[in-house]
């Protein structure tokens, strides 16, 4: 089989607050020996001025010195400075040099060769030619379209375009499957996984151990991790529960810079029994799981959460905690393992029921989410590659 080297387009910057498949996927890649040339957002969305987009912009201008960056062993990242939210050919036709002659720099500073290229972004087509590659992947793990600021009408062409060009595609949720399919009939379905390692550590932590900003809030707890914005989560479904469940604490951990209306997020915090703890560093995570009584799922139905695989589901089970969600398709397949419900009542009788079985059902959990681990579908994603 041999090494490979993998160049990876990302929607997602490698120092991204939020982990997720873009970052685990590449470093499972080096640890099996691949070289991983990563590039980082290529800002397909309409720029917004935040705190966030402002700290984006600064972090690539200070980057401008370094073409490529080296991140860990195999792994190389380039922090290209493009035109962000462009829908003109000309500007896209600009950001296409200025990315290509990026890539061509880095591939003769690293001896990079055109083995695989594995993109997860929609638009990929308009800025690279996937047949220079020996082999070409499309990974859809979202439906970006339906992310807030997109260009929704371009990405569907070019996600038409980009299907049909490559050799393979893999999607994580089975409405994305149903989307793509008709454009290329080698098409995969690899839903979600965890990093089990780190997240199955949670039950065994003493209290000494769990971070002082949440044992300082009484039990009982229901936690939830992950990006807290209004396209995500049901605020008003949030603010229902807690309300009707007033002797329950309700903790949130993440990042609050995708909420677009910061009167809602004031509106959870004023609430006596929700916390919104911030963003906490990755290696923190199961610290915090080990606190929690119930893990959450509060999502909205939305046509962006239609098309979504939760990473945090697995990454709760393997923290050995049950788990309540709204009803979304693609966690139906696992009723024997999630409580799934959109009404208001169930799911506060359920949460009441829930928090004495923290401690049952552990083992099965964490049998199943052992399974689902990004070094085993790693292996069987390059299987199916034939690298």
């Amino acid at each position: 089989m041999g090494n490979k080297d993998i160049l990876i387009i990302s929607t997602a910057d490698w120092d991204n607050p939020i982990q997720t498949n873009k970052q685990h996927i590449s470093k499972e890649l080096a640890n099996l020996g691949h070289r991983i040339l990563y590039v980082e957002s290529l800002g397909i969305r309409k720029i917004k001025i935040g705190k966030r987009d402002f700290k984006r912009i600064i972090k690539r201008i200070i980057n401008m010195t370094l073409v490529v960056k080296r991140k860990d062993k195999n792994i190389w990242v380039i922090s290209p400075i493009l035109f962000p939210g462009a829908t003109s050919k000309l500007i896209l036709f600009i950001n296409k040099i200025i990315l290509n002659s990026n890539i061509q720099v880095a591939r003769k500073i690293l001896n990079f060769k055109n083995d695989c290229l594995w993109t997860y972004n929609p638009m990929t087509s308009l800025f690279i030619d996937t047949r220079r590659f020996k082999t070409s992947l499309y990974h859809a793990v979202d439906s970006i379209e339906h992310q807030p600021f997109m260009p929704k009408q371009l990405i569907r062409e070019e996600e038409k375009k980009l299907a049909y060009s490559v050799d393979v595609i893999f999607v994580t949720s089975q409405s994305i499957f149903k989307k793509l399919e008709k454009y290329n009939k080698k098409i995969q379905f690899f839903g979600n996984v965890c990093d089990f390692d780190h997240f199955s550590k949670a039950p065994n932590l003493s209290f000494e151990e769990i971070p002082n900003d949440i044992k300082k809030i009484k039990k009982p707890l229901v936690g939830f991790i992950g990006s807290i914005s209004e396209y995500k989560l049901d605020f008003k479904l949030i603010r229902v529960i807690a309300k009707k469940l007033k002797y329950v604490n309700f903790v949130f951990i993440g990042p609050t810079e995708d909420s677009l209306d910061k009167n809602e997020l004031n509106n959870l915090q004023e609430i006596e029994n929700i916390y919104l703890l911030g963003y906490r560093k990755y290696n923190s995570l199961p610290n915090y799981c080990a606190y929690f009584d119930i893990a959450w799922l509060p999502i909205v139905h939305n046509k962006y959460t239609d098309s979504m695989f939760p990473m945090k589901f697995f990454e709760y089970l393997a923290s050995g905690l049950p788990v309540i969600s709204t009803s979304i398709s693609s966690l139906k397949d696992y009723k024997d393992y999630v409580y799934l419900s959109n009404n208001y009542e169930e799911i506060a009788k359920q949460i009441t029921l829930s928090l004495n079985s923290k401690k049952h059902n552990i083992k099965k959990r964490q049998d199943l989410a052992k399974l689902n681990t990004y070094k085993r579908r790693t292996k069987l994603m390059l299987k199916n590659l034939n690298l």
